[in-house]
């Protein structure tokens, strides 16, 4: 398995300060991933901290939550889970609806079948693809009244592409009732909150040393998606990690980086950032930007890398 440094890197951070010059950051691994939290104020210390509990709980739930639904797959019951879990699943059924499938938290049995995160992947045969399809589509999930469950045992949920999302709301959130003016909530560098403003270089995976784009994101969320950040590589082709629920294969695309930055105005917006930037990923740039338009979502596509050479 190969892997390469993140595509996001913060080149300046304009930390608006008031008179008091009190800040406070950590690093936990939570999440699957490097959560790096960091604030300015008087509060800072007790936004930071509340903040790693709350999500600590969150990964703790989902661990959880997510195993008790599938083991209870096919029987018919519906399963009682928390709270923050079941608004994850609602809006990614929401949003699954709204894409046509595009995104789906069902994929988890197409992604273990190419074994991305284990130490030997590979391409699997075309029985396989197919009979891995009858284990994938958001229709087998159902939720009502704080619970959920799966019509098919064998499926299997995979929240990586929206619960680190909410991990970003859950501490926006918490930084908002501290009262934070700026900071920074860092989800591994691919999901992210500016409190404040920040300017941002987003690196080109396909070139060391070079930045495909810089801008500036204020009080905002942005994610990105990249074929660069889990893959393998046979006979001189790619397959990445981010996997297209209608083939269960890893999304055909020239596009191997977009990112894509939604308002803090928007009560959810990085969960809102996590589904996008994987959506845009797997539609397209055109799709995914007349899906913005269609559905009046307050976001944008800020960079969007075309691959110069298909299989590197």
């Amino acid at each position: 398995m190969k892997k390469i440094l993140p595509i996001i890197i913060f080149l300046t951070a304009i930390l608006i300060a008031g008179c008091n010059s009190e800040s406070y950051g950590r690093t936990e691994i939570l999440m699957g991933t490097v959560v790096t939290l960091k604030a300015e104020g008087k509060n800072s210390q007790d936004a930071v901290e509340e903040s790693f509990t709350q999500i600590a709980e969150l990964e703790k739930n989902i661990l959880s939550d997510v195993k008790k639904i599938e083991d209870a797959a096919g029987n018919g019951d519906f399963i009682k889970i928390s709270s923050d879990v079941y608004k994850i699943l609602e809006t990614a059924q929401v949003f699954s609806a709204l894409t046509d499938g595009a995104f789906d938290v069902t994929i988890g049995k197409a992604i273990e079948l190419w074994g991305i995160d284990n130490e030997n992947p590979g391409v699997p045969t075309d029985e396989e693809l197919s009979a891995v399809k009858n284990f994938v589509g958001f229709k087998h999930l159902q939720l009502q009244n704080g619970a959920a469950r799966l019509d098919l045992r064998g499926v299997k949920i995979n929240l990586g592409g929206i619960a680190k999302g909410y991990g970003v709301d859950l501490a926006r959130k918490i930084f908002a009732e501290k009262k934070i003016q700026s900071g920074l909530i860092d989800f591994g560098t691919s999901t992210i909150f500016a409190v404040g403003k920040k300017k941002i270089g987003i690196k080109n995976p396909r070139a060391e040393n070079e930045l495909a784009a810089v801008g500036e994101i204020e009080n905002s969320a942005l994610s990105t998606s990249g074929d660069y950040e889990k893959f393998f590589i046979i006979d001189n082709r790619r397959y990445h990690h981010i996997i297209n629920p209608k083939t269960c294969a890893p999304a055909a695309t020239e596009i191997f980086s977009v990112s894509v930055v939604v308002d803090g105005r928007e009560k959810n917006c990085g969960m809102l950032a996590d589904i996008l930037s994987t959506t845009a990923f797997i539609i397209g740039r055109e799709r995914a930007e007349k899906f913005l338009i269609e559905n009046k979502i307050p976001a944008k596509i800020i960079s969007l890398i075309q691959a110069e050479h298909s299989g590197n």
